[in-house]
């Protein structure tokens, strides 16, 4: 009996040493590498607003990004933007805005709708510049730079109350925002 509880003990051992080293056995790890990537600072100046200056209560003001306007006078000016990325190769960028049309208020209750019309270019030359949608994905010049270029139409006015309207009147819908991102 004395033998036969030696060869159980033995054999409990055993299994329990099997048992330890197959768990052993099983146990497996793996380094993972953490890295990134730090891109350089985007730099967004507004250069010019929107700005539609004397127009007829009664007209179709366009204000084209590359230079074709209608119904306005000389003074007028499209909108300036100039992406600035202190590298040494061209970067894919993201332009975006906030609003797919802009209300202009006078301030007390009438309203007119702006609906932008966004082009962009590697140099700054409007005239050659080409038009960009929303959420367009673009690329700098190898210096990093990008013009964008903001013109629209405030649609197509009959008898419109006059006043001096802005985006940031009190009965505006505020100004548009205009959001450069690393694609």
């Amino acid at each position: 009996m004395k033998t036969f509880l030696k060869i159980g003990c033995h054999l409990i051992l055993i299994a329990g040493f099997i048992f330890v080293s197959s768990l052993q056995v099983q146990a497996q790890s793996a380094d993972v590498n953490v890295a990134a990537n730090v891109k350089a600072a985007i730099n967004l100046t507004k250069n010019l607003d929107v700005n539609f200056d004397d127009i007829s209560a009664s007209s179709s003001p366009v204000l084209d990004p590359n230079g074709s306007n209608q119904d306005v006078n000389t003074a007028a000016t499209s909108g300036k933007l100039t992406v600035d990325i202190s590298v040494s190769n061209a970067q894919d960028i993201q332009v975006s805005w906030d609003q797919t049309s802009v209300t202009l208020g006078d301030g007390s209750s009438a309203t007119m709708t702006f609906t932008p019309d966004v082009s962009g270019n590697t140099t700054d030359d409007a005239g050659t510049s080409t038009d960009i949608t929303n959420g367009a994905n673009v690329q700098t010049s190898g210096s990093g730079d990008y013009f964008i270029y903001v013109g629209g139409n405030l649609g197509s006015l009959s008898g419109q109350t006059a006043g001096s309207y802005s985006s940031s009147n009190a009965n505006g819908s505020g100004d548009l925002t205009v959001t450069v991102v690393y694609q």
